[in-house]
């Protein structure tokens, strides 16, 4: 009986580890700051809404993604999450179009919109991260989260980046923030501005299964990247588009991961896999 009572708290401790120890969900495992690593420096913009959408995921309410949505752009400048295990499983595509409830409709563009323009409804969080349960998958097909990318751009590269940022999911979570991005002389689809350029910024430990929050890992224990898309792109993903996230920073304004203790300044893609 003694054997049985030791086994049991054994597994116990274990699936208490693999989603508790590095908890995505909190933000602070260890550590007493409370913040969300993933989440970049306000800006105070009257055009901006900023908005944390919640779901509730193996009986526990949890962060899903925040945002930053501009009015005058009708769309997000960034979506900031975090990415872990925990948060994908075998739910699958709700395909559940609909409007953000925190953010007045007429800042973004019909359920429809962009497919009905030439133009796809591209996710910025995508559908694939958040496939747990039907909760937090239908969140990721808000029109907020909706920008107006083209077929090409979003079947190819865009998704091949997408595939790649997943492969780095790990027992420690990585803290990702997708952008969009309009530079001199943007476009309109209709009446909406389309991105120039598409980015991500992605943090995690090194190793990948310290037990560690990034808030309580030393900067030698810690990575980051940016990547930097001209929404023209097209062929394969490659080291080209890699990007200290400093230089993002200075491409886009934005401060990310303002509180955690990291070098923004370097990058080394062979760490990300990327030998060219």
């Amino acid at each position: 009986m003694k054997k049985l009572s030791y086994l049991l708290l054994a597994i116990a401790t274990m699936v208490l580890y693999s989603c508790e120890a590095t908890d995505p969900w909190s933000g602070n495992t260890t550590s007493t700051l409370a913040f969300l690593p993933e989440l970049p420096e306000t800006i105070n913009n009257s055009n901006y809404i900023y908005v944390t959408h919640k779901a509730t995921l193996n009986n526990r309410e949890v962060r899903n993604y925040s945002m930053c949505f501009d009015k005058s752009k009708y769309a997000a400048l960034w979506v900031a999450y975090p990415l872990h295990s925990c948060y994908m499983g075998g739910s699958g595509r709700t395909d559940n179009w609909a409007y953000d409830p925190s953010i007045v409709s007429s800042y973004q563009v019909s359920t429809g919109g962009y497919s009905t323009w030439d133009y796809t409804r591209g996710h910025q969080i995508p559908s694939a991260d958040r496939t747990a349960n039907a909760s937090v998958n239908a969140q990721t097909f808000y029109m907020s989260n909706m920008t107006p990318q083209g077929y090409d751009f979003n079947s190819g590269i865009w998704a091949s980046l997408e595939n790649r940022v997943r492969t780095y999911v790990c027992r420690d979570t990585l803290y990702v923030v997708t952008g969009a991005h309009w530079g001199d002389g943007y476009d309109y689809v209709k009446k909406y501005p389309k991105p120039t350029h598409y980015y991500k910024v992605l943090l995690r430990t090194k190793k990948g299964n310290s037990g560690k929050n990034v808030a309580d890992a030393t900067r030698d224990e810690l990575k980051c990247i940016g990547f930097w898309l001209d929404h023209e792109t097209t062929g394969a993903l490659n080291s080209s588009y890699c990007k200290s996230v400093a230089e993002i920073e200075r491409l886009t304004g934005f401060t990310f991961f303002p509180k955690v203790d990291v070098d923004k300044t370097q990058f080394n893609p062979s760490e990300w896999g990327y030998s060219n």
